[in-house]
């Protein structure tokens, strides 16, 4: 796989290349992400509505919108590349503002979570910008990775004004379906605040929710799930501790290796696949 990234505060753009079989995998975004298809097929299934992407489309994701997503090449091709954009509601409020348009507050156009758009020359002539920074390696410093994705946002609307009213109201709910995300980004390595403002909640409100949720703190909940995860990869295929601990959201090995034999009984050297 091969993948470039640019961050701005807590925004992203990557450039992704993956040359592999078809990989398949659940979404839950606590951001807004908006992707370009280079090559590839992208097919999300969200709802029971299963859609397909070609290359020259872009997907817009609702944030907080769970998903099934699963990339593959064409033919013969097994490669996969896109580009995604993460964003917050507040950069597609400053985006209508540049435009100075004031979407309707109701439309007869039903609001969705995953939706595809048709390229346009002006969106085509954007893609062919970022070139210089991804295939030529120039950099991207805050500001100008902002102002991309503000460009992007830009000609999407210029590409269709219904899109308008349903950025403005792309927003939703301002709180994640807890489970939902946390068994998405469970093994993710990220500290409780964290998780709680991707959830869209302060650490108190997370902690109180988590609790009448899962009977239990995060914290003991978070190492469980990581260890049952780490048990299953370990009888279930060939790879060993020191090739998973990290997927696993443990930071080193022997923290790892102590919780796991705590909770098993067994080093986890000693797991063999059954």
């Amino acid at each position: 796989m091969y993948n470039r990234l640019v961050t701005y505060q807590n925004h992203r753009i990557i450039l992704s290349h993956e040359r592999t079989k078809a990989a398949t995998m659940d979404i839950y975004p606590s951001q807004h992400l908006l992707t370009f298809i280079r090559e590839g097929v992208l097919k999300v299934t969200q709802g029971g509505t299963v859609m397909q992407f070609t290359p020259g489309e872009f997907v817009l994701f609702r944030k907080f919108t769970p998903a099934t997503i699963t990339k593959t090449g064409q033919g013969n091709d097994t490669r996969f590349s896109s580009i995604v954009f993460s964003f917050h509601e507040d950069l597609v409020n400053e985006s209508l503002q540049q435009l100075k348009i004031h979407p309707p507050t109701e439309s007869k156009a039903p609001l969705r979570q995953v939706f595809g758009i048709a390229s346009t020359p002006i969106l085509d002539q954007f893609i062919q910008s970022l070139h210089l920074f991804f295939e030529q390696g120039v950099a991207m410093d805050d500001q100008l990775a902002k102002l991309k994705t503000m460009e992007a946002l830009i000609g999407l609307i210029k590409a269709d004004r219904q899109l308008a009213y349903q950025l403005q109201h792309f927003s939703g709910r301002s709180k994640a379906d807890l489970f939902a995300y946390m068994n998405v980004h469970y093994l993710e390595n990220r500290k409780l605040a964290t998780f709680a403002r991707g959830s869209g909640r302060s650490l108190t409100v997370f902690k109180k929710d988590f609790k009448v949720l899962y009977g239990t703190t995060p914290a003991k909940w978070l190492k469980q799930k990581r260890l049952d995860h780490a048990y299953q990869l370990l009888t279930t295929t060939p790879r060993k501790a020191s090739e998973i601990y990290l997927e696993c959201g443990f930071e080193d090995l022997a923290h790892f290796s102590k919780s796991f034999k705590k909770q098993f009984n067994i080093n986890p050297s000693r797991v063999t696949p059954f």
